[in-house]
């Protein structure tokens, strides 16, 4: 959107930028796109949060910064985010909290990673974030404090970021699966009961969808956080939950690649190695044993279903009885809702993990473009595309 003064000397450039964010436990995604003309792109940070005060960003050089982290000020509190959170300040993934109580730092440190990104100031916004069943009731408190609090400002390593908010939406999770899956259906979406399963780090959530209407959100935390804890709790050989590598590993193996619990060892001899190899493997048999039961007797309670819409990244670590199951059942699954991801967007490697969020994206950039009478020339979503590169020039319609 461009303003030209009278005599045709200066052009400005009002930068609106879309911004759609998933605070997952295991990951913070979003996907980010300047408004209308511009590409949408990935931003990824390291769940971890912690609290400091302003001695502690001293010494934070911008140059050294990891992609996925950030610091910011509001108001009178520090918070630095990412993997450098965890790194230097002991921070956490605040799994035991609400997604919404860390809304505002997180969707900040996005932010300042997508103005880097795009080299440019933003002046205006439309953002929407995506939470579990129950806490988007949250929504007229945390807008007055998005509004106020970029209004006055955020102290990013960079200097102040002051926007104006256009819009400011709060969705549960599965929103975008289910919009998505719905245009793919047409018609026949009003005649189908539809559940969605979504399998994330902290929780798992399901939404029942009954011939096109809203019927049932309910989540539990069954989520791979579970796995986990009663993983390190009875292996007891030193390991941490919140050790990343513990979830590929878990997730690995129930793809049959047990020799990917290997690396989990601590010991220093090749027959403690192998012994701690017959451990994992052990506990992780009973682990994924107690985990699939207690999973699917949640999910019986919502059956039956013409089809099943089953996504997130804990999916995969069960993929293989969930899909004994449903079959059992005589329910067709459609693994990530059918969602297809361009190979250009996914430039932090979360693959299927983005479904939701991109899906959520196309739906809300389709709502603006009738808002705003906006005719786009080109499919939404391009073939190919090459995602912004720090300049303002790189920005193409899509």
């Amino acid at each position: 959107m461009t303003t030209t003064n009278t005599n045709h000397e200066k052009t400005s450039q009002v930068v609106q930028l879309i911004l759609t964010a998933d605070l997952g436990g295991s990951s913070t995604k979003a996907i980010a796109q300047i408004y209308p003309q511009g590409v949408p792109f990935a931003l990824q940070m390291s769940p971890e949060v912690a609290d400091v005060g302003e001695g502690s960003t001293k010494h934070l050089s911008v140059d050294a910064m990891p992609d996925d982290s950030a610091w910011v000020r509001i108001g009178q509190e520090y918070s630095v985010l990412g993997s450098i959170a965890k790194r230097e300040f002991a921070g956490t993934a605040a799994l035991q909290d609400l997604k919404s109580e860390y809304a505002l730092p997180k969707l900040a440190g996005l932010l300042w990673l997508a103005k880097r990104q795009i080299n440019v100031d933003i002046h205006e916004m439309f953002l929407q974030i995506l939470l579990p069943p129950g806490e988007e009731k949250n929504v007229q408190d945390l807008t007055k404090k998005i509004v106020l609090t970029y209004r006055q400002g955020v102290i990013t390593p960079t200097g102040r970021m002051k926007i104006k908010v256009n819009s400011f939406k709060i969705l549960p999770e599965g929103t975008g699966i289910i919009s998505y899956r719905s245009r793919a259906l047409g018609n026949v979406f009003s005649q189908k009961n539809l559940g969605l399963l979504m399998l994330g780090h902290r929780n798992a959530s399901f939404t029942l969808s009954e011939r096109g209407k809203l019927a049932k959100k309910e989540s539990t935390d069954l989520g791979m956080n579970w796995v986990l804890q009663k993983f390190v709790e009875r292996t007891s050989v030193g390991l941490s939950k919140d050790d990343p590598r513990i979830a590929v590993a878990l997730v690995e193996a129930s793809k049959n690649n047990l020799e990917s619990l290997r690396n989990l060892s601590r010991r220093n001899t090749p027959s403690g190695i192998d012994s701690d190899l017959e451990l994992f493997k052990s506990v992780l048999g009973v682990i994924r044993d107690e985990y699939c039961r207690a999973l699917l007797r949640w999910v019986k309670n919502h059956v039956p279903l013409d089809e099943v819409l089953i996504c997130g990244g804990t999916g995969e670590f069960v993929r293989q009885e969930l899909t004994q199951y449903f079959q059992e059942e005589s329910i067709p699954i459609v693994w990530n809702g059918g969602v297809f991801i361009p190979k250009p967007l996914d430039t932090v490697g979360l693959g299927e993990r983005l479904a939701d969020v991109w899906a959520t994206h196309i739906s809300y950039v389709r709502m603006l473009d009738e808002n705003f009478s906006y005719e786009r020339k080109q499919r939404l979503v391009p073939d190919s595309y090459s995602p912004p590169v720090n300049h303002l020039t790189s920005i193409h319609r899509v």
